[in-house]
């Protein structure tokens, strides 16, 4: 298996060599040169300096002359004895650094006349001192010499000029030899890193397209790489990898399908009809209980659903949602008449937001629940109820007027004991009489008989006279009555029914509240409505109560006892007719919160008033 890092290795080591072969050649090429400085330095130049030496040792000579004239023998021999020795050691250099042909000839007629020049010094010496150097300062030898020591330093220097003009020619050599040995291992070193890069980017490249694709979601593809090296184990297990995710998603997709019919066989077994919807508004399904109402589902392109079954309340409800305008029970819970064939049918429509673990808007579920049937019997009942109120109202009125004749003694005068029993009778008859009134007031609001009078009026008139009236029943129970400033808001409502609630709910505050506790009634502002809240500090209704203490009868367990279980409900309908909502708030043991809102009239201030 060739790999990577043996492929490596060979490409290094490849242009290494070819490194070592450019400065192969630049050290030879300066080699070269330094051998032609060193003949330079070790031959010419040291026969120039040692020519120069004896020329200096020959001006020597002639100072020694002048101080010979100037009858000064000592000074003169010591300088001569000097100047010979200087000359002696120059011409010794000279002869061990010879180097051109015609040296040998120069140094030996240099050597002739320093032998001549010396025997007239010291026949200058041994004669007249001042006149023999005079004589030898006439001398041509001196002239002679100076012409030979000139010869042998041109001859040298000329063998410099020649050796240097061969340095220059050897040097352009060598530039061009490096220059075109450097150029070719350039072109080398770039084809090898070509074909390493081919080698070893072309298979990335391949991964990376191929990696792309899979995350568009192409599963299908594989990397076609036959190599044995790691780059082909790299493809090998993308190739894995890919067959792997191919296997997930093939099994993800047989689990979706298998929910989507579980789901499809869901919605297709229930009896009432299901619109689902996307968050565009468009039908995404219909089961077979919708179809049957709407018609089959529409083809692709999916309609939006007002131009498939053309509802504006379905259609609203959705929108609704959607919009993420936080739906009521009672708009989500909204009733909608539909016509079946030949028949009219009425459905309570629901509508709950499709949302992903992401929190994107899917779409949304909407279920129509046909309460036909319940409706016939809810009308049905309150008929019966108003009808038998209305029936019994005649007899309990009798009886009352029976009691009171008794109690008037109209018969005769009664024992004490039968005064007792007719008060008791007189009281439950009351109360029956109360009982059959609720009833009748229940089935006429419910049946819309008694609409409110909706009229613009202050928060502060309608808190006043139901307070007002219920302020002795507090005072009896030694119960606080609080009601703080409020603002100067204007409403829509029928003061008369509103009043009846706030005193069902301030007289079940008081009725509930132990004595020395407290009832607060207080009503705020709140977007384009007023909420009233009514709370107090009594022992506080049970959670499993909350949701059904607004039903007819319903009573909670324990409590003070003071009316058949109307009230709430009577509460309730008159605020729903209004176009508010009424709801309860409580925790055991530290008394409950009534609240209930109406509409704020258009204009209305915010100045206080009490």
């Amino acid at each position: 298996m060739h790999s990577l890092r043996l492929r490596l290795l060979v490409s290094h080591s490849a242009l290494v060599l070819l490194l070592g072969i450019v400065m192969s050649a630049a050290i030879a090429s300066f080699a070269a040169l330094g051998r032609g400085v060193d003949r330079v330095l070790e031959g010419n130049y040291k026969s120039i300096s040692a020519a120069q030496q004896m020329q200096e040792a020959i001006s020597m000579d002639l100072l020694a002359f002048g101080e010979l004239l100037n009858h000064e023998p000592e000074q003169a021999m010591a300088r001569f004895e000097k100047a010979a020795r200087a000359f002696d050691i120059g011409k010794r250099s000279a002869d061990s650094a010879v180097n051109e042909p015609n040296e040998p000839e120069i140094l030996a007629k240099i050597d002739s006349l320093r032998q001549r020049h010396r025997e007239e010094i010291r026949a200058a010496f041994s004669k007249d001192g001042a006149a023999a150097a005079f004589e030898v300062d006439k001398s041509e030898l001196v002239p002679e010499l100076e012409i030979a020591l000139n010869e042998l330093i041109k001859v040298n220097q000329d063998a410099m000029q020649r050796e240097s003009d061969k340095v220059k020619a050897m040097v352009q050599i060598a530039a061009f030899r490096s220059a075109g040995i450097a150029g070719l291992a350039l072109l080398a070193a770039l084809a090898l890193t070509i074909a390493l890069s081919r080698s070893f980017l072309k298979p990335l490249k391949l991964l990376t397209e191929r990696s792309q694709e899979i995350g568009a979601g192409n599963l299908d593809v594989r990397v076609d790489l036959n190599r044995s090296d790691e780059m082909g184990a790299l493809a090998s297990s993308f190739n894995e990898m890919a067959g792997r995710l191919q296997e997930a998603r093939l099994k993800e997709q047989r689990q979706l399908e298998r929910a989507q019919k579980l789901t499809d066989q869901a919605l297709e077994s229930l009896f009432d009809p299901v619109i689902v919807s996307d968050s565009k508004g468009q039908i995404i399904h219909l089961n077979q209980a919708a179809e049957d109402l709407f018609g089959p589902s529409p083809d692709e392109p999916r309609l939006p659903i007002i131009k498939h079954h053309g509802d504006k309340l379905i259609v609203e409800a959705i929108d609704r949602t959607l919009a993420g305008k936080g739906v009521s029970l009672n708009e989500d819970a909204a009733l909608i008449p539909l016509r079946v064939g030949e028949e009219d049918r009425i459905y309570r429509i629901r509508v709950n937001r499709m949302v992903a673990d992401d929190g994107h808007l899917l779409g949304t579920v909407t279920v129509l629940e046909d309460i036909t049937r319940l409706k016939e019997l809810d009308r049905m009942k309150t008929e019966f109820i108003g009808v038998a109120s209305h029936e019994l109202r005649t007899p309990v009125t009798s009886l009352l007027m029976s009691v009171q004749l008794l109690e008037e003694g109209a018969v005769g005068s009664l024992t004490d004991s039968q005064k007792q029993v007719v008060a008791m009778q007189r009281q439950d008859l009351m109360r029956l009489e109360g009982l059959m009134q609720e009833l009748l007031d229940l089935s006429r609001i419910e049946a819309g008989q008694h609409p409110p009078r909706l009229e613009v009026c202050t928060v502060g008139d309608i808190l006043n006279e139901p307070i007002n009236n219920l302020q002795v029943m507090a005072d009896a129970k030694q119960i606080a009555l609080e009601i703080p400033k409020v603002p100067y808001l204007q409403v829509l409502a029928d003061p008369s029914q509103i009043g009846r609630v706030l005193v069902n709910l301030v007289g079940n505050g008081i009725r509930h509240t132990p004595s020395g506790g407290r009832v607060k009634v207080t009503a705020v502002p709140n977007a384009d409505q007023v909420i009233f809240s009514v709370e107090d500090t009594g022992d506080g209704i049970p959670r499993d109560y909350l949701d059904r203490i607004f039903d007819r009868f319903v009573q909670v367990p324990g409590a003070t006892g003071g009316g058949a279980g109307l009230g709430l409900s009577i509460a309730q309908n008159i605020v729903k007719a209004h176009g508010g909502r009424i709801w309860a708030e409580s925790e055991m043991g530290k008394g409950s919160t009534f609240k209930f809102t109406l509409p704020l009239a258009s204009g209305a201030s915010g100045e206080h008033s009490s």
